[in-house]
């Protein structure tokens, strides 16, 4: 979130005699940058960026008692003036008034309500001060009583409201969460079904008069007419503003304040200087004492923060006086503890959000020493490196593989909506489910990541005729009552009837990955999205175990209607992790035979339910010296094979190779596999 905030504006909290660059730099150096300074007249005006959790720094005052401790660092004085919270109040309150009837249903809605009654007060233009000061900040004057609330919002980073006393029926405000489908209208004229649960105020009309925290209602809006005002000060809680905003899509400064969590403690300094305001500049009157409600004040949070951790991150050799110094020039009130070397420190009301464990202290005590005061080495290690459980090296050899071998990488979202969970047969009850989805689309963590390669290849078919696809991703398993497992799988799409051409690749990418013995072997029942009879399921045996790396074949052409496919894809789907598990750079080294090898053809008529790998595993099983068998050719129901015999130890003899022959011949035959051509 950025803030514009005049040098001006600046200088009535902030005693320096700093020039505004020289602010920028320093500020930026330790605490929010500073993106630019703008010149105006005699002003400069600082766009400061501050981050989510420093909602203590969303205002004049936060960045000035920033400023407070940063600029002694750089050995320019700065001072803190006129701190709200140093300064005694002559307030007096009430937590049941007899003038105003407040029922608050939930005090977790509404930790702090305030609020004070001013009559008489006279609607104008603001002073020019004022105004000028709201411009250089980015707002736009409207009249005294806006101007007031705006005014105060910028210096303090607390949201205010008026109401138009005489609005609010029966003098009465209800504070409640709302049900679903009531409906609003706001101070911009816009009318809002509420979603249900969103706090909001009815008078004792019934009438919804505030959308708390985001807008008021238009029903009960300051106008010329007005001579009575109800001026509001509270703090919501953040979760229901900010999901109420996000739900109405309706982002106000105010629900971005109120979402982060203001200081509670500010309330009443805020509510006094408002009144203060109004009196001097709308000629009002305070009526009655001032509404405070709040049933369970905070408590002062301690931290204890060992000596030894803050030099342990910081790198250096800080003393316990520099760092008490620092701390309690942010506000911390710390006490150091010599024999145990260590802090007990009291964090700030204004940081009770921001400050909750020991590293966040030592944050603050990295960022105002200054990072760039640090030494520029790294520090010991207080524990031993591990290796990490996963090589990128193979990942990238295998990304570069599939490009040379004619395939694009995708990348696609690793969520899915339930339409093509049961389009692609899945059940969405077994998929992780995100609880905010952005989109209908992006509901569920994806289990596979097929879906997504069928989506990519309906939505380009029309561009192009053959498309070879291939993604390296993971895919999210559940666990009970735990983060889900992530998997690496590794997806492979192309288009038409390439079973063959598929499994030739994927047999290139697992001998590149040093994976050795791994078979193709025809599966009769598959997943229900593969195509019967032509699907593969690749597995390796190591230590007489089986190990399943994944499936090769054709999508179920039924699917492929489902998704509006209009050519067959041809899938591989392996599990890359369990690969990774498997690969090695390692080479054996093998010593060329000293004898010759034999080279044979034999052509067989296979059985029509014959698969080609069991007949391959037969012949290659008869004998070690059937060192190779390659397929050579096909007509019809015959296949030729070119079988290669060799023996290390001697030259191989035509009566060694006959009997071998005789042995394949008859070992075939009698599995029913297939007869060598031209035997009966």
């Amino acid at each position: 979130m950025n803030i514009l905030i005049p040098n001006s504006w600046l200088k009535d909290y902030l005693e320096t005699r700093a020039k505004p660059e020289k602010i920028a730099e320093c500020l930026s150096l330790c605490s929010a940058s500073v993106e630019k300074i703008i010149k105006t007249g005699n002003d400069a005006v600082f766009d400061i960026e501050i981050t989510s959790n420093r909602p203590d720094m969303m205002s004049v005052l936060g960045v000035a008692r920033e400023l407070t401790t940063i600029l002694p660092q750089f050995k320019i004085s700065a001072s803190l003036k006129k701190d709200p919270y140093k300064k005694k109040l002559k307030l007096k309150t009430t937590s049941k008034s007899s003038v105003l009837k407040v029922q608050i249903k939930n005090h977790k809605l509404c930790p702090r309500f305030t609020a004070a009654i001013i009559k008489n007060i006279t609607i104008k233009p603001s002073p020019k001060t004022i105004q000028d000061r709201l411009i250089k900040a980015g707002l736009r004057p409207i009249n005294n009583l806006v101007d007031i609330t705006n005014y105060l919002m910028k210096e303090l980073g607390q949201p205010f409201h008026v109401f138009d006393w005489d609005e609010i029926k029966k003098q009465t405000m209800i504070l409640r969460n709302s049900e679903k489908g009531e409906r609003i209208t706001t101070l911009d004229g816009q009318t809002h079904t509420l979603p249900g649960n969103d706090i909001v105020i009815e008078d004792g009309s019934g009438r919804l008069i505030d959308l708390c925290g985001i807008m008021g209602g238009a029903v009960s809006h300051v106008t010329n007419k007005t001579k009575n005002i109800l001026l509001f000060v509270q703090i919501y809680d953040p979760v229901l503003i900010r999901r109420t905003s996000m739900k109405l899509g309706k982002r106000t400064e105010a629900a971005a304040l109120f979402e982060k969590s203001p200081d509670p403690e500010m309330i009443l300094p805020a509510i006094n200087k408002g009144i203060n305001l109004i009196e001097n500049y709308a000629s009002g009157t305070v009526f009655d004492k001032i509404i405070d409600i709040y049933p369970k004040p905070s408590k002062p949070q301690k931290i204890k923060v060992p000596l030894q951790l803050i030099k342990q991150y910081l790198g250096a050799d800080i003393t316990p006086k520099r760092i008490q110094a620092i701390l309690d020039s942010l506000g911390f009130h710390s006490l150091f503890t010599i024999h145990k070397s260590l802090f007990t420190i009291q964090v700030p009301s204004w940081r009770a959000k921001d400050i909750n464990i020991p590293e966040d202290i030592v944050e603050e005590v990295a960022r105002i020493f200054g990072y760039h005061n640090m030494s520029s080495f790294l520090p010991p290690l207080y524990f031993k490196p591990e290796k990490p459980d996963f090589d990128f090296s193979w990942e990238t050899k295998t990304k570069n593989l599939l490009k040379n071998l004619g395939f694009t990488e995708i990348y696609s979202y690793s969520f899915q909506s339930e339409e093509e969970l049961l389009k692609f047969g899945f059940e969405p009850k077994k998929h992780l489910k995100i609880k905010n989805p952005l989109t209908e689309d992006w509901v569920y963590l994806r289990k596979n990541l097929l879906p997504s390669l069928l989506k990519v290849l309906k939505q380009n078919q029309n561009l192009k005729e053959n498309i070879n696809i291939f993604e390296l991703s993971n895919v999210y398993l559940p666990k009970k009552a735990d983060l889900p497992e992530e998997k690496l799988k590794l997806a492979l799409l192309m288009t038409g009837k390439q079973f063959y051409q598929l499994k030739g690749i994927i047999e290139v990418l697992l001998s590149d990955l040093g994976i050795r013995n791994f078979v193709f072997k025809p599966v009769r029942v598959t997943p229900k999205y593969w195509q019967p009879a032509k699907t593969a399921q690749i597995k390796i045996t190591k230590k007489e175990k089986t190990i399943k790396l994944g499936f090769v074949g054709e999508i179920n052409q039924h699917l492929g209607k489902k998704f509006d496919l209009k050519s067959i894809a041809t899938c591989g789907y392996l599990d890359f992790k369990l690969l990774l598990s498997l690969a090695t750079d390692l080479k054996k080294y093998r010593p060329i035979p000293k004898y010759p090898p034999l080279f044979e053809d034999l052509t067989f008529v296979i059985n029509p339910k014959t698969y080609y790998i069991n007949l391959l595993l037969t012949i290659k099983s008869i004998s070690k010296l059937v060192k190779k068998v390659s397929f050579i050719g096909r007509y019809k129901d015959n296949l030729t094979f070119r079988i290669t015999y060799q023996n290390p130890k001697a030259n191989l003899s035509e009566r060694q190779v006959s009997k071998i022959r005789q042995a394949i011949i008859a070992k075939v035959k009698q599995k029913g596999l297939a007869k060598l051509k031209g035997k009966d």
